[in-house]
């Protein structure tokens, strides 16, 4: 039996997460840097050029964080130049999604009967990026690594990004953390056989990236619909954000046009080469 959908709001807890998207960075600005999750980015000014570094945190925290940092980096940090503030007097903070589509397991295998549909949220790492006033992007540095797969067939399948962090079966209560965009998928077996699949292929150059008043992402609904028993399956976007999202506003528009319906693959069983 299917559950309601979409189903009531989901209520984060209260967030002391800083506004970080949008932010525009300035050369006399009172932060050095900023911390998202175990991931950390600093700028700088010299000889009139931005010089940025990145690094990871030492001892990964599973404290899900995202601060403005004051003082000078005390470990080691590789600097690069990006621009000159001449041309470039300040810097926006986006978030993006990754290069690549990523594959998700679900907490079990799912097996579906005939007419079965089952809702599932994905949190997908956002990359940090660092753009110009007109959206011009210099620097993007991923939050969390990610590991490669295959998805598909030895022969006909695509290289994409493999996700640590299992989907969420439930929508009530719902956070991932702040650096990560939640990604609603709905998925319904219309084939007249029952279906079963352990891996999920989201393509994230056709999602929409979306802030809500909680200062969390989220991205537009995947829907996945399965007709028949082949490895093909009707994947569609929606064009707004979910409607259990509180005040959605949009950051990011898709990579790739969503209008329409695609014959992709979305499932699959058994695991993918290089996991």
């Amino acid at each position: 039996m299917d559950r309601p959908w979409p189903p009531e709001k989901i209520n984060f807890m209260n967030s002391t997460t800083p506004e970080l998207w949008k932010t525009l960075i300035s050369p006399h600005g009172p932060h050095k840097g900023v911390r998202v999750e175990n991931s950390e980015v600093y700028w700088k000014v010299e000889e009139g050029d931005w010089i940025v570094g990145t690094s990871r945190v030492d001892s990964p925290s599973e404290e899900k964080v995202i601060e403005f940092l004051k003082d000078e980096p005390e470990k080691e940090v590789s600097w690069r130049r990006l621009a000159s503030v001449e041309d470039v007097p300040t810097l926006k903070i986006m978030p993006a999604f990754p290069n690549r589509p990523v594959v998700v397991r679900p907490e079990y295998p799912y097996t579906l009967i005939p007419g079965e549909r089952v809702n599932i949220f994905v949190g997908v790492p956002v990359s940090f990026c660092l753009q110009t006033p007109n959206g011009l992007t210099l620097l993007e540095e991923t939050v969390h690594p990610l590991s490669n797969t295959w998805f598909g067939l030895p022969t006909d399948g695509e290289l994409c990004y493999a996700m640590r962090t299992l989907a969420r079966r439930e929508g009530e209560n719902l956070d991932f953390g702040p650096a990560r965009v939640i990604c609603p998928m709905r998925i319904r077996n219309q084939s007249k056989e029952k279906m079963t699949f352990e891996r999920m292929c989201l393509r994230v150059q056709y999602l929409s990236i979306y802030l809500t008043e909680n200062k969390r992402l989220c991205s537009n609904e995947s829907s996945v619909v399965v007709r028949s028993d082949e490895s093909w399956s009707r994947v569609a976007f929606a064009s707004k954000a979910p409607a259990m999202m509180l005040k959605p506003t949009l950051l990011v528009q898709g990579k790739e046009d969503a209008k329409g319906t695609f014959l992709i693959k979305a499932l699959t069983e058994g695991k993918g080469l290089f996991q």
